[in-house]
């Protein structure tokens, strides 16, 4: 859910962590637009959502996607901040 228009307004490092119910047109067309470090973890099997409130956590699939995910997060964050 990226408007590829605002890509080149970023100007910080980006993590993207995309999931089945984002275009595949759309992010790849703001990632060529990034003109700043960025990463596309694509979650393909997961809803928009899957790591919050969406989240189905008691779905041992959902469980492992999400934490995937955060380490994701976490690992960016050490290495960007």
């Amino acid at each position: 859910m990226v408007d590829p228009a605002d890509a080149p307004k970023v100007t910080i490092p980006i993590l993207l962590i995309p999931s089945k119910d984002e275009s595949k047109d759309d992010v790849g067309k703001y990632e060529d637009a990034l003109k700043v470090t960025h990463d596309v973890q694509w979650f393909n099997d997961q809803i928009h959502g899957f790591m919050a409130a969406r989240s189905d956590l008691e779905d041992e699939s959902v469980k492992k996607a999400y934490e995937k995910a955060y380490g994701l997060v976490h690992n960016w964050f050490i290495e960007h901040l």
